[in-house]
């Protein structure tokens, strides 16, 4: 007889961590390094507020090109 499955949460997909939650804190730590605000980070990405404070708290999920275009904005380069 086989054994029974285990529970999905026994796999995560990331043992490392959250990379929802280490891109929210990285993307919150640069912007206020650099003195900026929120909208002044909107204004920059062209993105509205909601969408900047949803990606500071790890509710969204940025594209790659969303990615690049924060990083240009924040003057960094963002790594895998």
């Amino acid at each position: 007889m086989s054994e029974p499955r285990r529970p999905i949460e026994d796999f995560p997909a990331h043992p490392g961590g959250d990379p929802a939650a280490d891109l929210a804190h990285a993307v919150r730590e640069r912007r206020t390094a650099l003195g900026l605000s929120v909208e002044e980070l909107a204004q920059r990405t062209r993105l509205t507020e909601g969408r900047i404070r949803a990606i500071e708290a790890g509710r969204a999920a940025p594209t790659l090109p969303l990615l690049t275009v924060l990083a240009g904005a924040l003057r960094t380069a963002f790594t895998a």
